[in-house]
């Protein structure tokens, strides 16, 4: 917990947090709950809801909220927001605020063979999460993840040139089978 004395609530941190500034201003019209593509995919997202959350001074239950990890960034709700507030902006802080607070994202994420990686940087350049970076390990560049950021997307493991990206289901055996599965539905 924080000890700014300007800090008296949940709400007052997530409000002085970089990025979460336009929050109060919200006024849960649900504008970008419509627009999202994130819900097509997990009906429960809904940054409305937990800006509710937050605002109400519930830390854990925003925290616990998949609508925290789930979030893109890729601003689409932004662009219709009658209150022009940063929406990825203000979910980036919460997920901030939720890893100083111990929470980690439960969402799957690549992993990093170091062995095969050749430390060339590409899947750092791709990635629209800057989840990936570079550092040295036994004298060698190598890219490593941050968890917390990675949201899955799979980009940096169809552009690694070295297959050194994988793990779980971006391992090319299940994407094999998902794509026989879903070419075996089209016939």
């Amino acid at each position: 917990m924080h000890t700014d004395p300007a800090i008296t609530s949940f709400q007052d941190e997530v409000a002085l947090a970089p990025g979460a500034e336009s929050l109060r201003a919200c006024y849960h019209c649900g504008t970008c709950v419509s627009r999202c593509i994130v819900p097509w995919r997990d009906e429960a997202f809904n940054p409305r809801r937990v800006f509710h959350k937050a605002l109400l001074g519930m830390r854990e239950a925003v925290f616990d909220d998949m609508t925290v990890w789930n979030c893109t960034a890729c601003d689409l709700c932004y662009a219709g927001c009658p209150q022009e507030v940063h929406i990825s902006d203000v979910i980036g802080a919460l997920r901030d605020l939720a890893v100083e607070a111990g929470y980690t994202s439960p969402l799957e994420t690549v992993v990093v063979d170091p062995i095969l990686c050749s430390g060339c940087g590409t899947c750092v350049e791709l990635c629209p999460y800057d989840a990936l970076s570079l550092a040295v390990r036994e004298g060698r560049r190598v890219s490593t993840v941050d968890h917390n950021r990675c949201m899955g997307c799979g980009g940096c493991v169809a552009a690694c040139p070295n297959s050194a990206i994988g793990g779980g289901s971006f391992a090319d055996q299940p994407v094999l089978e998902q794509l026989v599965e879903r070419l075996g539905r089209n016939e």
